[in-house]
């Protein structure tokens, strides 16, 4: 975890690289943006990243909430309306790219909104090893000694801030959209890095997508110059 502290070193490095200033970088055609902060945060720290996707000719959106923690079901409900307020013409496509818990989010708001969708984005998200335990029906424990205490932590928020939430057993929305197929229109990219200490790498495999290692810190992941790179042949 003491690693994690070089996610500034990856911060002074987008300052400094010609990708950060849109050198280079295809045009996009203004579609709207919506980036997920992960587990216990806010849509603050994604500044950056929504300032260069703004630069870059989309429209960069927040996700709405005030921050991650508590209830899924509740959560993508919240960035769902979120994204009904910003862009109500259900004939416009969109992107959603999701940081971590974001990503797990992102997914299952991307079938919410099936084909309006063009692109689902996890940066360092175990959107892999959700979708795997929601198809087997249960949640097993996870063999990732700093992954399984963020989840204890996570469910502890849950409790408290959502004492009524009994997930996974709840049945609820959002454990069947874990569960469901994107739409075949939807484009899936999975970045992540192989130096992560909190979401192991086989934790962010998703079948059917493109999956990209890199390296860096997990919190880093939305400061670093090679995700931006990725971002930039993916997204135009």
């Amino acid at each position: 975890m003491a690693s994690e502290a070089f996610a500034l070193r990856e911060i002074a490095s987008l300052w400094r690289d010609p990708i950060y200033r849109g050198e280079g970088v295809p045009r996009g055609d203004g579609r709207l943006v919506v980036i997920i902060p992960g587990l216990f945060g806010s849509d603050f720290y994604l500044w950056p990243l929504r300032r260069w996707i703004s630069r870059i000719g989309f429209r960069a959106s927040t996700s709405g909430l005030w921050v991650n923690a508590g209830c899924p079901d509740r959560l993508t409900s919240d960035i769902e309306k979120w994204v009904e307020r910003q862009q109500p013409q259900h004939d416009r496509r969109l992107v959603l790219i999701g940081h971590s818990r974001g990503g797990v989010l992102a997914r299952a708001l991307a079938v919410r909104l099936g084909s309006r969708v063009s692109h689902l984005i996890t940066l360092g998200s175990p959107v892999g090893l959700a979708s795997a335990f929601a198809q087997r029906g249960n949640v097993q424990q996870i063999a990732h000694r700093t992954m399984s205490r963020v989840a204890q932590a996570s469910n502890t928020a849950r409790r408290i801030l959502d004492p009524k939430c009994r997930f996974p057993d709840c049945g609820c929305e959002f454990v069947d959209n874990i569960r469901a197929s994107l739409a075949p229109e939807t484009t899936v990219l999975s970045i992540y890095s192989r130096e992560d200490p909190i979401v192991p790498p086989g934790a962010s495999i998703v079948t059917g997508a493109r999956n990209v290692e890199v390296t860096g810190t997990h919190s880093g992941l939305v400061y670093n110059p090679a995700v931006y790179r990725e971002l930039a042949r993916s997204l135009p």
